[in-house]
């Protein structure tokens, strides 16, 4: 039996997907494997290739990281709507859609 290794495997072999629109989009990712403080030091060593592991290296890469989703927000003219901690999402979206229904598209 074949295992895919990881997750573009897993999506190049076993999902399609059709994208007609889309008005909003939620990002929250997750990785099990660094989820202790060796992971992350492996990951800043290892992965990054520094060879002490600092948090600093790793708020520049979130800060690159949610610098390009900036910037290509602003480029595409797409809204960018931020949330408290423990907001909940969907009753903001349609408080949203109700303030915008008036638009036509």
């Amino acid at each position: 039996m074949n295992v895919p290794q990881n997750v573009a495997e897993l999506q190049r072999e076993k999902i399609v997907m059709e994208l007609e629109g889309i008005d909003r989009m939620y990002l929250n990712a997750y990785v099990p494997q660094l989820t202790t403080a060796a992971s992350i030091a492996g990951f800043v060593r290892k992965h990054l290739g520094y060879r002490f592991a600092s948090t600093k290296q790793v708020c520049e890469m979130t800060e690159r990281f949610v610098d390009n989703i900036r910037h290509f927000a602003s480029e595409e003219g797409i809204e960018i709507v931020h949330f408290e901690k423990g907001q909940r999402k969907a009753p903001g979206f349609r408080q949203k859609d109700a303030r915008h229904s008036h638009r036509s598209w």
